[in-house]
Formats: C-alpha cells, structure tokens, sequence
C-alpha cells in the first residue's frame, strides 16, 4: 500500500473464510446512534482501541473529515484491489452522517457487481434517505441495542444480540459462526455477545 490510510480490514477471520471483507471507522466516535452497545463493544479493545497511535481506523475519519472525495476513492480502490466481492461496512464504527450515507451508497451504485451491507444503529439517518431508496446491492441491518431502537422497522432487515444460542428464537438466523447470510438472505438476524461482554438489553 503506496498511501497513509487503511480502510479496508482483512484480518476478522470470521469474515475472511467466507471471502468477506470489512472496510472500517473508530468506535463510537462514528456511532451517532450508539446506545447500551457501548458497554460491549469489542471495537474498543487490542489494536482498534481509540488511544492507539496505529489505529487505521482513526486516520481514516480524519481522512473522511478532510477529504471526503480522497476517501470515496481509496475506498474503491481497496475494494477493487480485495478482490472481493462481498464488502462489509463497519466491521467497527457506523454510519456517522446522512452524507456518509450518500458516500456508501454512490460507491455501490458505481461498484454493481459488489455486493455491500453493513450493520447500523444510525436508524435516523437511514429514514431520512428512505430503505425504499438503497440500491439493491447494498443491504442495511438495523441494529437493536442503540438509541433509536424505536425507530426500527421490521420490514426491513434488522438485528438482535442474545446472550448465547439458546435464547435465539424461532426464525432468527444465527450469524455466530458465520455472517453469508446476513450479507446475502437473512432477514432477522440473531448475534451472539461474545468475548465475554454482556449487556442488559438483551
């Protein structure tokens, strides 16, 4: 890599065997929308950790808050460069403004061959765009545990977290050991805390 910024994560082994691959901001910082999750989040640990100085994540909002033209591009560009044709947004982080949005959605349109969905607390910002309007290679689950979980439309793709598999209901599809399926058929969604985190929602 011949640039400064890295958006683009290859190494969430959960996402590689499937031939998924993450592009990512900093935690909660770019998580409008951020609520219990919080007190779990496993993006503010190890090597994503806000205060660390080879944080990506942090150089790449910087580079979104300078130069949101400069990011778009790079962000093709790893993309194109992955390989891949599955692409999750927000491996950590969230859709952090309606013009963030907008970016996420023109890269799709101009990338159809490039399947994209990501999970987003950020349910406002989604309503002001309109579900009805995403491209259709680009899947957005809401996310419940945030602010706005009243704002959630179940008519739409959407996600719970449970404590373990056990409390997975019936027609959930649990993402635990792999998330194809999110990206591509699931409609409820089930994930499953892990890392010994926990939370009260639930």
């Amino acid at each position: 890599m011949t640039y400064k910024y890295q958006l683009m994560s290859l190494n969430n082994s959960k996402l590689s065997k499937d031939g998924i691959t993450s592009i990512n901001m900093p935690p909660i910082v770019t998580c409008p929308g951020a609520g219990e999750c919080k007190k779990y989040c496993y993006a503010q640990v190890g090597m994503q950790a806000m205060g660390n100085p080879k944080n990506f994540r942090l150089r790449a909002y910087q580079l979104w808050l300078d130069s949101p033209l400069d990011f778009k591009n790079i962000a093709k560009e790893e993309i194109r460069r992955s390989g891949r044709r599955i692409i999750r947004w927000h491996d950590s982080g969230d859709i952090v403004s309606l013009k963030y949005l907008k970016m996420m959605i023109s890269i799709a349109l101009e990338m159809p061959e490039i399947k994209f969905y990501t999970y987003s607390k950020s349910i406002s910002i989604i309503r002001k765009f309109g579900f009805e309007n995403l491209p259709v290679n680009l899947k957005i689950i809401q996310s419940y545990g945030g602010r706005e979980d009243h704002l959630i439309d179940e008519s739409y793709p959407f996600a719970k977290v449970f404590l373990n598999k056990e409390n997975i209901p019936l027609g959930f599809t649990d993402m635990s050991d792999s998330d194809y399926l999110a990206a591509t058929t699931a409609t409820k969604i089930a994930i499953v805390v892990h890392g010994g985190r926990k939370s009260k929602f639930v």
